[in-house]
């Protein structure tokens, strides 16, 4: 890719991150009896903040460095410290997901108001993974200043991981209390899509983004697989994956959700049309499915990680005995999920090569062209536009195929130096890793099962 068309890709990305935060401030709705101006000064400062954010990691990663300084040289951690934070930062996405989808089922069961169910036990879980990230970046912040030289242009990109895990620690710490600063300011009318809810779900994503690049750091370059070849460790990362799908959906489409059980959207004061459905689902399956067939090079993975998201949302369910919750969605995301597969299988194993994102884009937008039956008839919906679904999705498979591949490509990059500079020995046995993992579900289980309900 040229410099101009790396340049013009990002541009758009940038432009199409400012669309996209005033569209979901207003798909967001204003709460009853607000002021509209304070409304808008309140979601412009959130905006700027973010801004500032942005050019911080452009700052600190990307823009070039005066040619007066010295360029920095890589500084990798060590496989055991990259194994420890990737599992940390999933046992906290564990935690995080869990106890969303338990704060949901509490909050239609009982109704809790604001202030009253800060420190109940879901949002304890959900602090607890909201803790692991920042616990990493402090300590990414401490490696940064006693064991790297130069400024901090320098210090970041000797080592893109530990000023990757400071600035998304600094971005959390300014997520979580935005939330009960917005209900302060507006009280409890607050929609799933206000923009806190939206800051905090971004901040996880990112978080487990990057635990996903640090488990996957710890690997040798392997060559292209079908899903059946899959390894016990790459299990991790489909659950991280999963994960992400998750709690994604959960928050999106939690209105749509709502439909399901007889509460229309209408009675809600909200405007939710279907091609917002079609396009928030794409979207994050997209970025979930690209990211598990290319950084796993595993044709198949993104189908493995829409069926674990499934029987986790299921099992969750169960687990917490909620019919009024639904898990239509991650029926429905599984459709585009196996075309990025299909893709990804066509690709390397009979023409010899990486995906192309134009391709992937083709693959989820016909993919999503054939779900809008399955989407149409899981929720109920009555006469939709076709244009505005067919624009919806195809802007958003092109927009996303070309973002989640040039993360996955990053990742690979940053993986085959750090292999090439690092050795594996010291590094913790899955066995060990698993074990650390059951052990903390096990307590996950025994937290929910021992908690009283709130009134």
């Amino acid at each position: 890719m040229t410099t101009a068309n790396h340049r013009l890709g990002w541009t758009l990305t940038a432009i199409a991150g400012v669309v996209i935060f005033i569209a979901f401030t207003l798909w967001g709705d204003i709460p009853a009896e607000t002021n509209i101006g304070l409304f808008g000064l309140q979601a412009g400062l959130f905006l700027l903040v973010i801004c500032a954010f942005v050019l911080a990691f452009w700052h600190l990663l990307v823009r070039p460095l005066a040619p007066t300084l010295r360029k920095p040289q890589a500084a990798a951690l060590t496989f055991r410290a990259r194994e420890i934070m990737a599992l940390l930062l999933a046992s906290g996405g564990i935690a995080t997901f869990i106890g969303g989808v338990w704060d949901e089922l509490w909050h239609r069961s009982y109704g809790i108001p604001f202030g009253e169910d800060l420190f109940w036990r879901p949002h304890l879980l959900m602090y607890f993974g909201f803790a692991t990230a920042i616990c990493t970046g402090f300590w990414a912040l401490l490696y940064l200043n006693r064991h790297l030289r130069g400024n901090f242009q320098q210090r970041f990109r000797s080592n893109t991981a530990a000023g990757l895990l400071i600035l998304n620690a600094a971005f959390l710490l300014y997520a979580l209390p935005a939330d009960p600063i917005w209900h302060w300011i507006f009280g409890e009318d607050i929609t799933a899509w206000s923009i806190p809810h939206l800051i905090l779900l971004t901040s996880f994503i990112l978080t487990q983004l990057l635990a996903l690049d640090l488990h996957v750091s710890t690997w040798r370059r392997h060559e292209w697989q079908v899903i059946f070849r899959l390894r016990l460790r790459d299990s991790l990362s489909l659950l991280i994956l999963a994960g992400i799908q998750l709690l994604w959906l959960q928050l999106i489409l939690i209105d749509w959700d709502a439909t399901l059980m007889g509460i229309p959207l209408e009675s809600l004061g909200l405007y939710r049309p279907e091609w917002l459905l079609a396009a928030n689902l794409l979207a994050c399956v997209t970025l979930t499915g690209v990211m598990a067939t290319r950084v796993l090079r595993c044709a198949g993975a993104a189908t493995a990680s829409g069926l674990l998201a499934l029987a986790i949302r299921v099992g969750l369910i169960e687990l917490f005995d909620a019919e009024m919750l639904q898990h239509v969605a991650w029926v429905a995301a599984l459709l585009p999920l196996l075309a990025i597969d299909i893709w990804a299988y066509y690709c390397s194993a009979i023409q010899k090569r990486e995906p192309a994102w134009r391709g992937t884009a083709v693959a989820v937008i016909a993919a999503m062209a054939v779900n809008a039956l399955v989407i149409r008839s899981l929720y109920n919906l009555g006469d939709a536009d076709n244009l505005a679904y067919a624009a919806a999705v195809i802007v958003t498979g092109l927009g996303m195929s070309w973002l989640a591949n040039q993360v996955a490509a990053a990742m690979l990059r940053g993986r085959e130096a750090i292999a090439a500079a690092t050795s594996e020995r010291g590094s913790i046995a899955p066995a060990v890793s698993f074990s650390v993992l059951a052990g903390f579900l096990a307590f996950i289980y025994f937290f929910i099962v021992t908690a009283s309900p709130p009134i």
